[in-house]
């Protein structure tokens, strides 16, 4: 199905209270994020009738909108060419804090430490499932081969890809949390690089008795070894020592700070790590590991029936990001993560549950959004099911789901499924799991299961009756006030540009309709129809007309958004009825010119797919009103 982002991007702006009630936009793999004024402004409903939207919700201080992979960007793209900023570093983060109390803001800054470390861990998780897959005796039996008989240098590559992040783990997580508390990256780079030192007892050789690897004794009981794996001392030491820097940036003179700020942090840091937050910090590690292994060890499954039901409602409330530790502590540490398991059968559960629910309705709007929703939940993002179908017409769905969750997960932990990583689930989970012939069984198999089970349980039991409703008809739109323009006229003074030729490849590739335009010799810009302008951006750079069912934007200039309104002056208002030749803008040529900005102004009929036909009619010098471009309906 095809979409008009333009049109989509214009409403959205419209429902959620305006231009003037958007502060910033940004987006991620399936949502829109829009920073707003006023919450109360935006109209779920109507946001909800939009073209592509799958959900809305509002949470991190963010109002945000499920268009799902492929069309969020699209709309973002059109959203910002409408003259929305886009979301900072700082905006989003503050953002993300407004509303919270202590605890949740803790929360999110943890999440926000451990978050970009996945990727990696990601990587090394496919590494060892290959591995595991590849240099089993098993497999290398069917060609007659065993493990000596596979070259050393191949063996020391491959224990150099699946090694290495774990191995350099401390460092990688300073690095991350000296970036989150607002202090240099690289002296936390450094840092945890200095608790994994070769120099160092190695952690693992120490813990393996047969090594004859012992720490080094400090005064006779506190011992000094390195900290490969280890999560807790790596992250409490970032902490403490971007503070440290940061306090110190404030301390040291300017003229010494280069050198002498560094040198104290990482001088005073490493004894600190050593000495007293390394040993204290990896018995505590410890002791959270033994407390997680037995809550999944417990009798019958209850640890992975209690994380499994719990899951969805934990992933509600945001603290979810806390489980990224537990999960990166236990690879580090054991070489697997049975978290994983749980975590993929709740993905098949909520999207069988979601396929049921958008296959049986009969509301178009579910129908349309659902199969491409529980596509997503199979891929491993599960927004736009959770939040688009199965949350959107009350909890039976949620609870049937979350209840299928812990059933799944109490059996995971029965057969003693476990990835070799983290980060990814359901379908692409299975590279997870390849290391071993019987855990790919068992995951292919208890996965079908998982999802077969939701579909059918929520088909004959758990559908909403709301969406079992068909669509009332629509109301016929109320004929528009203007008559359709066959004729629309130049909107300055200037010369014609054809479409090939403007010089932004928006416009000049179709991408918001077709479109000409015109290079002023005056800063007026004039109304080319008679109708209604249906919008004007914040920065007065781009004017939209509605008129007897064609939809045109005019565009000043390139980039201009980046002038923010500096040398426009607008002289009609959103919703206000105008005449064909009608004074819209005045615009400062100059200063167009020397921020670096192209003048053109382009036209564009967006609604060009609508229309029979739309042609270029202009030629060579064009004065206001003369023909641009004729209209067919």
């Amino acid at each position: 199905m095809t979409y008009d982002y333009a049109k989509i991007a214009r409403e959205v702006i419209a429902a959620v209270g305006g231009a003037e009630n958007i502060r910033s936009a940004a987006h991620c793999a399936t949502r829109l994020r829009l920073i707003v004024a006023d919450r109360d402004k935006a109209d779920d409903e109507k946001v909800g009738e939009i073209d592509a939207v799958k959900g809305t919700f509002f949470t991190a201080g963010q109002y945000q909108i499920i268009f799902g992979t492929g069309h969020v960007n699209r709309v973002y793209e059109q959203i910002v060419q409408l003259g929305i900023a886009e979301t900072t570093a700082s905006e989003a983060k503050e953002a993300k804090m407004e509303g919270k109390n202590q605890l949740q803001k803790a929360i999110r800054t943890f999440g926000d430490v451990f978050v970009p470390v996945i990727p990696a861990l990601v990587a090394t998780g496919l590494f060892l499932g290959l591995k595991g897959a590849l240099f089993n005796n098993n497999f290398l039996a069917l060609f007659g081969l065993t493990n000596a008989d596979i070259p050393q240098t191949l063996q020391v590559l491959v224990e150099v890809l699946s090694g290495t992040t774990f191995a350099f783990l401390p460092a990688i997580v300073c690095w991350s949390t000296f970036r989150v508390f607002g202090g240099s990256p690289v002296l936390g780079l450094i840092l945890g690089l200095m608790l994994v030192n070769g120099a160092l007892p190695n952690a693992y050789s120490v813990a393996d008795p047969s090594s004859g690897v012992v720490p080094l004794m400090l005064f006779g009981f506190i011992p000094i070894v390195g900290y490969q794996g280890s999560i807790l001392p790596a992250f409490v030491a970032g902490v403490i020592g971007s503070k440290l820097e940061k306090k110190l940036r404030k301390t040291v003179p300017p003229i010494f700070d280069f050198m002498i700020t560094p040198f104290l942090v990482l001088l005073i840091m490493l004894v600190l790590s050593l000495l007293v937050i390394g040993p204290l910090l990896h018995q505590l590690e410890n002791v959270l590991l033994v407390i997680v292994e037995a809550a999944l060890g417990l009798p019958l499954g209850l640890g992975g029936m209690i994380v499994g039901f719990f899951w969805s409602i934990i992933t509600l409330t945001g603290v979810h990001h806390i489980f990224n530790m537990l999960e990166i502590s236990l690879l580090s540490n054991t070489g697997f993560n049975p978290f994983n398991a749980i975590l993929c059968m709740c993905g098949f559960s909520s999207a069988g549950v979601c396929l049921a629910i958008s296959l049986k309705a009969r509301k178009k709007e579910i129908r349309a959004i659902g199969p491409s929703a529980t596509a997503s939940a199979l891929l491993g993002i599960g927004e736009p099911a959770l939040f688009g179908v199965i949350l959107r017409y009350g909890l039976k769905p949620f609870l049937l789901s979350c209840s299928i969750n812990g059933v799944a997960g109490m059996i995971a932990m029965l057969l003693g499924m476990q990835g070799t990583g983290n980060g990814i689930t359901t379908i692409p989970g299975i590279l997870l799991y390849i290391y071993s012939p019987s855990q790919l069984i068992m995951y292919v198999v208890l996965a079908a299961a998982v999802f077969a089970t939701a579909f059918g349980l929520t088909w004959m039991f758990a559908v909403p009756p709301e969406v079992m409703e068909a669509d009332a008809p629509k109301k016929k739109a109320e004929p528009a006030p203007a008559a359709f323009p066959e004729v629309v006229g130049s909107v300055a003074r200037g010369a014609f540009v054809p479409m090939a030729e403007l010089p932004d490849p928006t416009f000049s590739q179709g991408v918001l309709g077709f479109c000409c335009g015109v290079t002023p010799e005056d800063g007026k810009v004039y109304a080319p129809v008679d109708g209604v302008v249906s919008q004007l951006a914040d920065t007065l750079h781009a004017i939209g007309i509605e008129a007897g069912g064609a939809e045109l934007l005019i565009h000043v200039g390139v980039d201009t958004v980046e002038m923010k309104g500096d040398g426009f002056t607008a002289h009609v208002k959103e919703g206000q009825a105008v005449k064909k030749g009608d004074l819209l803008l005045t615009v400062d040529l100059a200063k167009v010119k020397a921020a670096g900005h192209p003048t053109t102004i382009m036209v564009a009929v967006t609604n060009s797919d609508d229309l029979a036909s739309v042609e270029a009619s202009g030629s060579g010098p064009l004065q206001p009103g003369d023909a641009l471009m004729a209209l067919k309906s």
